[in-house]
């Protein structure tokens, strides 16, 4: 029989790129414009917005340009580190390494 153990867990994927800046003053026109648009796009409370909001032609270009690079990934999985996460275990119905010649009315313990 598999038996089936789940954590269920809350985690902050951090994904760093490293882009020339050639490649960012050629599709924003400046490092500076770049920044401004990433400080509207970041969605958090913690980072200061400034300059002027980029146009939706800017954010659709913005999402798209950082894709075609690479990136290192991150995984900081913090409820694992300080508790709080839900499990939930289970019996896989679909193990095909059922025993067919055990009867589950048989007693086991002789």
């Amino acid at each position: 029989m598999k038996f089936i153990k789940k954590e269920h867990h809350r985690m902050t994927s951090t994904f760093t790129y490293d882009i020339p800046d050639i490649d960012i003053i050629e599709d924003f026109g400046s490092l500076e414009r770049f920044k401004e648009i990433v400080s509207h796009l970041s969605g958090d409370e913690w980072t200061e917005v400034f300059g002027e909001p980029p146009t939706e032609e800017e954010e659709n270009l913005f999402n798209e340009f950082y894709d075609e690079y690479s990136y290192d990934r991150d995984d900081d999985v913090w409820t694992e580190l300080k508790g709080g996460f839900d499990v939930t275990f289970e019996i896989d119905d679909m193990d095909d390494n059922d025993d067919d010649d055990y009867d589950s009315d048989e007693e086991i313990f002789h």
